[in-house]
């Protein structure tokens, strides 16, 4: 028996068609638009420095510190979340034409298509939220400031400087007694020169030798210029 469907379900069922293709397209559309993943904002200043920061290590810091990009960020770490955030041991790869370094705890390798304007940052294990101590710690770091090359803000520190200190630390051997200076403060400092042997580490080491070599700095002082120059951000 041939059965007659009315027009109006005819009407009706082509309506819903059209419907469901419409909204799987345009539900295709927007998930293509370049956006953070998994991430719903409306807040368009937010996305806006997202896009900004040059690495996807400082780019995953924000989203902690937003929350997601649904809460506002202090200027001063959307600066420092901008910077080269790694905990490769060396900083070679920054002074080639094409710079890249390893990654960090917190993000991938690092290949950008220029270092100027750019420092060496610190967040390398995990994103900063209270800048209280940071504001202490860069506070304290003042009273090194008659010693040649250290860096009063570890955060943001110069690429040549870093490689400075580096390249000092490879050659520097100290004394048996220099020695064992360095290896009190080791142990009674928060975490020696870094909390692991990253490129930070090393610029530590350095210094410390510096400031026991030429500056006759005991334990205790080394130990608390580590303590005021560290760069995990947690």
């Amino acid at each position: 028996m041939k059965v007659e469907i009315p027009v109006r379900y005819l009407i009706i069922g082509s309506v819903s068609v059209v419907a469901i293709i419409s909204l799987v397209f345009f539900g295709f559309h927007a998930s293509s638009v370049s956006q953070p993943p998994s991430i719903q904002t409306s807040d368009i200043k937010l996305l806006e420095i997202y896009n900004s920061i040059p690495t996807q290590t400082g780019k995953n810091l924000f989203l902690t510190q937003s929350k997601n990009l649904t809460e506002s960020v202090d200027p001063e770490l959307a600066d420092l979340d901008s910077q080269i955030i790694s905990c490769s041991a060396s900083v070679e790869g920054l002074l080639t034409s094409s710079p890249n370094m390893g990654g960090s705890c917190v993000g991938p390798k690092v290949s950008l298509s220029s270092t100027d304007g750019k420092f060496l940052g610190g967040q390398c294990c995990g994103a900063m939220k209270d800048m209280t101590e940071y504001h202490e710690h860069l506070e304290k770091l003042k009273q090194y400031s008659n010693i040649p090359d250290i860096p009063l803000n570890p955060y943001k520190t110069p690429i040549d400087v870093a490689k400075k200190w580096i390249d000092y630390d490879r050659k520097m051997i100290l004394n048996s007694s220099e020695q064992a200076v360095f290896n009190q403060a080791v142990k009674i400092s928060d975490e020696g020169p870094c909390c692991c042997k990253c490129w930070h580490y090393y610029v530590n080491e350095g210094i410390a030798k510096k400031l026991i070599h030429d500056y006759g700095y005991d334990a205790k002082q080394v130990a608390d210029f580590w303590n005021v120059s560290d760069i995990c951000g947690i």
